[in-house]
């Protein structure tokens, strides 16, 4: 076993390294270029977003719009249910009883006895 245990430091070691310099080092992407191309002036989000919609035809905007939901419209109305109402959410929660049930009755009749335990 302490063969093995030699090499483990000098790996650790190395894979420190490695990983430190993958985060600490910038990417190469970021690094700027020897001529820097001449940059767009800068829209603010609310302005180019506008300036698509109005690009787009108005027809296909009217054929894009869904129609409009009443506001006060209830799960009851829409025939929409709770997940855990469904079969799937019934049979969802069913197996975390189980596992659950499983977990602590495994945790308390545990064969292994240790000292820290």
């Amino acid at each position: 076993m302490t063969r093995h245990l030699r090499r483990a430091r000098p790996l650790a070691g190395v894979l420190a390294l490695l990983v430190g310099l993958t985060l600490v080092a910038p990417p190469a992407f970021a690094a700027e270029a020897s001529a820097p191309a001449p940059a767009a002036p800068a829209q603010p989000l609310v302005a180019a977003a506008a300036a698509m919609v109005e690009a787009v035809p108005v027809a296909t905007l009217a054929q894009a719009a869904p129609a409009p939901k009443p506001a006060t419209a209830t799960a009851a109305e829409t025939g929409h249910k709770s997940f855990f109402k469904t079969t799937q959410g019934a049979i969802a929660l069913v197996l975390m009883a189980g596992t659950l049930g499983y977990m602590g009755y495994s945790m308390s009749n545990d064969r292994v006895k240790s000292p820290a335990r």
